[in-house]
C-alpha cells in the first residue's frame, strides 16, 4: 500500500470470514479377509515361480490439496470415492478456556472412503482385487454459531498394511489388516460484508522484462545419494577363527587359577555381523552376544598379528550381562590371549591374564590382503 493511505476512503466489500480452522489425523483398522475363490487364485499364482513372490498393494483416492482454501475439487480428484459428512445437529456446549468458560458448539462428522486393496505378481498383474470401506466417526468442539456455514474437507488419506505386503509360499493368509489415516480440514465460515479502508486498483502497464534464455543445458551428473547408515556396512581389518586353551596363573594377575579355554570366529565372510566368541574357566561360561565395529583393531605384534575386539555378552549360568574385552596374538610361537569382563558400572570384574596356549590354534588373517 505504500503511502498511499492518504488516498484511501471507506468501502464495503462482501468476504467470506473464517469463524474457526482445525486441522486434525484420524485412524482407523481395517481387517480385510480373502473369499475362498479370492484364496485358490492367489495359491494358483504362488505356485508359479514366474509368478511369485506375490504383492498387497493399496489404492487410495486422489484428494484435493490443502490449498486453495475453496475447497474446489481438482480434475484429478475423485470425490465420490471419499465423504465427510456432519451427522446429526450441532449441539451448544460449555468448554474451559483461558482460566475462564466458553461457549461453543459440538459436532459430529463422518469420514469414509473407500480403498481398492490387491493382490499382483511379481510382473505386476492383478491376481485379485478387492473395494475396502473405511470410516471414522469423531467428535469436534468448534466455534459454529448460526448463521455460518461448516466446511468439512478430507484432504489425504494413505493406506498402510503393517504385516507386511509380500507373500513368498503357499498355503495364502485368509486376511490381514490395513491401516487408513485421514488428514481432515474442518472450517466454519460465513459470508459477510465488511467495511474497509480502501481505493479502486487500475492495471499496471506491462513493464516488466525477462532476459533471454541462452537454450537448454546438458544435465549435471549427479549420482543417487548414497545412504551410509544402511549400505554399505563397514568391513574388517582382519578375522580370526579357531580354539584355545591355557593356564591361568594368579601371580600374573588372573581373577581365578585354573585351565581357560576361547572359542572365536570373528569377522566371518570379512563382516563382524555373524561373529561368535565364547570363554569356559572351571565352572564359568562367558558368550558373546554383540560386537562393537569401531573397537575392532588388528596390528602387528612380535612378528605376527594381533586382534582386539570389544562386546557385550551374557554369564551362561546366570545371564547377567557383562562387557568384554578380548586380544588374541598370533606368532610363529605361537597363540597368546587375554580376557576381560566389565560390570554397567566400569569395574573389571575377571581377567584372564595374559595366557600362552598350550592347546589349539587360532588363526588371524589380515583382510586387507584377501582377493
Amino acid at each position: 500500500m505504500g503511502n498511499n493511505h492518504k488516498h484511501l476512503q471507506d468501502e464495503c466489500i462482501r468476504v467470506q470470514k473464517v469463524y474457526d480452522w482445525v486441522t486434525d489425523t484420524l485412524n482407523v483398522r481395517k481387517t480385510v479377509s480373502f473369499t475362498p475363490e479370492q484364496i485358490v487364485a492367489i495359491e494358483e499364482a504362488l505356485d508359479d515361480p514366474s509368478r511369485r513372490p506375490l504383492r498387497l498393494v493399496t489404492k487410495v483416492p486422489k484428494t484435493p490439496p490443502a490449498f486453495p482454501l475453496t475447497g474446489e475439487t481438482s480434475e484429478a480428484a475423485c470425490p465420490e470415492l471419499y465423504l465427510c459428512e456432519q451427522v446429526g445437529e450441532k449441539r451448544d456446549v460449555t468448554v474451559a478456556l483461558h482460566g475462564g468458560f466458553s461457549e461453543a458448539q459440538l459436532v459430529e462428522l463422518l469420514f469414509t472412503t473407500d480403498i481398492k486393496v490387491q493382490v499382483v505378481d511379481r510382473n505386476g498383474v492383478i491376481v485379485v482385487e478387492q473395494l475396502v470401506n473405511a470410516s471414522v466417526f469423531e467428535s469436534f468442539v468448534l466455534c459454529y454459531p448460526d448463521g455460518t456455514d461448516l466446511y468439512c474437507r478430507i484432504t489425504k488419506i494413505f493406506a498402510r498394511i503393517p504385516t507386511g505386503t509380500v507373500l513368498l509360499n503357499s498355503p495364502s493368509p485368509t486376511s490381514f489388516v490395513v491401516d487408513i489415516t485421514f488428514c481432515v480440514d474442518i472450517q466454519v465460515e460465513a459470508e459477510v460484508k465488511l467495511e474497509v479502508l480502501a481505493k479502486f486498483c487500475s492495471p499496471r502497464e506491462n513493464d516488466l522484462n525477462a532476459e533471454e534464455s541462452e537454450g537448454e543445458m546438458c544435465p549435471e551428473v549427479v549420482f543417487p545419494q548414497q545412504c551410509p547408515d544402511i549400505y554399505p556396512r563397514p568391513g574388517c581389518l582382519c578375522r580370526s577363527r579357531g580354539t584355545a586353551s591355557g593356564l591361568t596363573c594368579e601371580e600374573d594377575g588372573a581373577s581365578e587359577a585354573g585351565r581357560v579355554t576361547i572359542s572365536v570366529e570373528i569377522c566371518p565372510n570379512y563382516n563382524l555381523s555373524g561373529s561368535r566368541f565364547q570363554l569356559s574357566l572351571n565352572d564359568t561360561g562367558y558368550t558373546a552376544t554383540e560386537f562393537t565395529q569401531d573397537t575392532l583393531s588388528c596390528d602387528e605384534y612380535a612378528g605376527g598379528l594381533r586382534l582386539t575386539v570389544s562386546g557385550r555378552g551374557t554369564l551362561d549360568a546366570s545371564g547377567e550381562q557383562y562387557k568384554f574385552n578380548l586380544a588374541i596374538v598370533e606368532t610363529a610361537d605361537g597363540n597368546q590371549f587375554e580376557v576381560e569382563l566389565i560390570d554397567r558400572a566400569g569395574n573389571k570384574v575377571f581377567t584372564t591374564g595374559v595366557v600362552k596356549a598350550d592347546s589349539g590354534e587360532i588363526a588371524i588373517e589380515n583382510c586387507l590382503q584377501h582377493q
